[in-house]
């Protein structure tokens, strides 16, 4: 039964747990033993696909794992429709932001606090560094994205990503800890607000992984899946506020797209405790 007029749903990793900097090694390595990208190339070369991975995943990170997969084999076997796109986000964002085309809409928003809070040009900066990454490979007379080119086979790679993927993030979680801020924060919240871990992992997994720790007693219920479609389930389940905390540029979309309220966790230490300690005052609970 409802008991608050206010829900708030908290993702998972990156979220309450500080996982985000490790699951960013692991889908590049999982990427990288998928279509066979090894220490047998030159270092720099492996860098720099390294980098590339890293962008595909800040773009489509937080949705679920065969979205974020595939978003980097749609980039790399057409690295001059993801040159375009990059060069537009770091010159002309608004321009993305006007676009017919969902892609160039998707790439705006999800980065637009990046852009909005870019004082100093870091993340331009950044996102040039990616585009001349980019560019320097498609020069090359054999460019190592071709690998990326065999679509026909992308549910054997995709299967030993996967496999990959979850077998790297089993062996770090027995590291993960939970923010150490949340669980003090996650105690007064409970008091007025009924509160939900809405996550990209299926329920079963999830569930499971919420239960080890003593906060779960706090949690009025576990959602895996489609965090928008999620986000509308809790909807309709009659509050007056529904707030949704995650981590990644795509959380935040999901919140756009649901209609609900969005607070931000940025991965890391620091800045993660630091956004815990004012989450209340921030959202005025």
């Amino acid at each position: 039964m409802q008991k608050s007029e206010t829900a708030i749903c908290f993702d998972w990793d990156g979220t309450i747990l500080d996982s985000m900097n490790d699951k960013f090694e692991n889908f590049i390595s999982a990427v990288s033993k998928a279509f066979l990208i090894n220490a047998s190339d030159c270092d720099s070369q492996l860098d720099n696909i390294s980098k590339l991975i890293d962008f595909c995943h800040k773009e489509y990170g937080g949705e679920l794992r065969v979205y974020q997969f595939d978003n980097v084999v749609d980039s790399f076997s057409h690295p001059r429709n993801l040159l375009r796109v990059i060069r537009l986000l770091a010159e002309k964002p608004q321009e993305l932001k006007a676009s017919s085309y969902i892609r160039e809409r998707h790439l705006y928003d999800n980065f637009q606090e990046e852009l909005e809070k870019d004082n100093n040009n870091d993340f331009i900066s950044w996102i040039n560094s990616v585009g001349d990454i980019l560019e320097s490979f498609m020069n090359l007379e054999k460019s190592p994205l071709e690998r990326f080119l065999d679509l026909s086979n992308r549910k054997k790679y995709f299967d030993v990503f996967n496999q990959e993927y979850t077998d790297l993030n089993t062996k770090s979680s027995y590291g993960w800890k939970p923010f150490n801020k949340a669980d003090k924060v996650l105690d007064k919240l409970s008091a007025g607000n009924d509160l939900f871990v809405v996550s990209s992992l299926l329920t079963p997994l999830l569930s499971e992984e919420v239960r080890k720790y003593a906060f779960s007693e706090k949690i009025k219920s576990v959602i895996g899946g489609d965090k928008v479609d999620n986000l509308n389930f809790v909807k309709t389940l009659g509050y007056r506020r529904v707030i949704f905390v995650g981590d990644m540029p795509a959380d935040r979309v999901a919140a756009m797209k649901s209609g609900a309220e969005f607070y931000r966790i940025h991965p890391g230490e620091d800045r993660g405790n630091s956004d815990w300690e004012m989450m209340m005052e921030k959202l005025n609970l």
